[in-house]
């Protein structure tokens, strides 16, 4: 329809413009092959430029696809680089770990001979010039003396305090008048101390005195006693030769007598040297209550920075472990002291008051031996018992053996009532290692040795038993297989 209309409006166009009928036909014909040709290179062009987009495609998916395969090979390459780059530094780092492995053996190895080594020199320096190093300790000692009361006294007033504390508390509400509670806790709790010291001062003192008085006076009698007893003796066992007893006798009671003059000739010297030596244990003695009163008082501060110390140097699980382990040894140590000092007090009171009852003369004195000599475990007893039944001996076998009974109940109501009741098994020790303790502690330390052996022993066995207990966890060795391999 187009093309007869183009035709139509062609022939008008040529009739308008006088041409004939043929030359506007020819024109027509000519505008035809006119618009043919350009079509044609219409068609022409749009195939070559779907020519050159088809071109253009296949070269751009061309070069995307070596795009994409260098990439590839790149990423291989790269891989294959990095896994050795990789593994250099495995090998690099493992190097560096076995390196420091050994630098950190080779290091411990080198500090505990370090400690070794000082340790050495320090004993040998010790030993080599003892006299200077015991005396350095003792003036150490003697400055310390007022920090040293007031820890010992803290220590053994803290469960006093506590049991007071808690006693109030029943009372007084907690948190509101925590302070105030504690406060009036280490009043008390000093107050119940000074009374017992002021008693034992008032009434304990002036009668041990005047026993030691009546035992001085008694002295000659008791020589002319034992010298009959043995005159009889000797008349009735003529086959007895008391010769070397006599020779002794009369040797040292000569002796004897000297020393008492000597001691009443220098009596002024030592009640000057007596006076002040009280003087400065007073002090010292004040300073040390001073001293425990505020150890008392901040007990939580000074374990707060105790842990703070303990956790800032070991990991958290050691520092557990330590904070158990000491507090376990405090148990240990500190339940037997306290619990072993009031069992003695208590013996020490019924051995008085019996005596008092009984009739027996030097109550006091020997109560008070028998109570402190009483801290000893299984010796004590017997120990205490020596000095007045030889007492007695010298006045009236008699009483030597009424004391001996009274002492021998007594000693049964302590092991099978009092001291049960009071220690339990707050060492855990069995009886060979008790005696062990006695024996080495009043060989090395006297008295005092005697006295606190067994403790240190029972928390020396508690540390070996869980040294021992920790090394079989790690064995995977149990309870019951050690029993049954037993």
């Amino acid at each position: 329809m187009r093309y007869t209309s183009d035709l139509r409006a062609n022939a008008v166009y040529g009739q308008k413009l006088n041409f004939g009928s043929n030359t506007a036909l020819e024109c027509v014909w000519k505008l035809q092959e006119k618009n043919r040709g350009i079509e044609s290179m219409k068609e022409h062009i749009e195939k070559k430029k779907d020519k050159k987009e088809v071109i253009k495609e296949n070269s751009t998916d061309a070069v995307k696809k070596s795009a994409r395969e260098d990439k590839a090979n790149t990423v291989k390459k790269d891989t294959k680089e990095s896994k050795v780059e990789s593994a250099k530094e495995v090998q690099k780092e493992e190097k560096t770990i076995h390196w420091f492995h050994i630098n950190r053996k080779y290091m411990s190895i080198c500090r505990y001979a370090l400690f070794v080594i000082i340790a050495a020199i320090l004993i040998y320096i010790i030993i080599s010039h003892w006299g200077e190093t015991r005396k350095s300790f003792s003036n150490l000692f003697n400055v310390l003396s007022p920090f040293i009361i007031g820890v010992l006294m803290a220590y053994f007033l803290i469960p006093l305090v506590a049991k007071i504390q808690g006693l109030l508390r029943k009372f007084i509400t907690k948190g509101k008048y925590e302070k105030v509670t504690k406060s009036v806790s280490i009043f008390l709790a000093y107050l119940l101390v000074i009374g017992f010291i002021a008693i034992a001062f008032v009434f304990v003192i002036p009668q041990m005195g005047q026993s030691i008085r009546e035992l001085t006076d008694k002295i000659p009698f008791m020589y002319r006693t034992i010298m009959r007893e043995m005159a009889d003796l000797q008349k009735r066992y003529p086959n007895i030769d008391l010769e070397y007893a006599y020779d002794q006798l009369e040797e040292v009671m000569p002796n004897l007598i000297n020393y008492g003059t000597d001691l009443m000739g220098s009596l002024l010297p030592m009640v000057y040297s007596l006076s002040v030596s009280i003087v400065k244990m007073a002090i010292n003695l004040l300073l040390g209550i001073m001293i425990s009163i505020y150890m008392i008082y901040s007990k939580e501060n000074f374990r707060f920075q105790a842990k703070r110390v303990v956790y800032a140097i070991l990991p958290e699980e050691k520092g557990d472990e330590l904070c158990t382990t000491l507090r376990e040894c405090n148990n240990i140590f500190g339940a037997f002291l306290i619990s072993k000092a009031i069992d003695s007090l208590i013996i020490g009171c019924i051995c008085c008051v019996a005596m008092n009852i009984i009739g027996l003369p030097y109550a006091v004195l020997l109560s008070v031996i028998v109570g402190i000599t009483n801290m000893i475990p299984y010796f004590g007893p017997f120990i205490g018992a020596v000095p007045g039944v030889l007492i007695y001996l010298c006045t009236d076998w008699e009483l030597a053996v009424i004391f001996a009974i009274m002492i021998l109940v007594l000693q049964q109501f302590d092991g099978l009532i009092l001291g049960p009741r009071l220690l339990g098994q707050s060492t855990g020790l069995s009886p060979i290692w008790v005696i062990f303790a006695i024996t080495v502690g009043g060989a090395y330390f006297g008295v005092i040795g005697m006295f606190i052996g067994v403790p240190v022993v029972a928390v020396i066995a508690y540390l070996i038993n869980k040294l021992i207990s920790s090394r079989l966890r790690g064995k995977k060795i149990t309870a019951l297989q050690e029993f049954k391999e037993g």
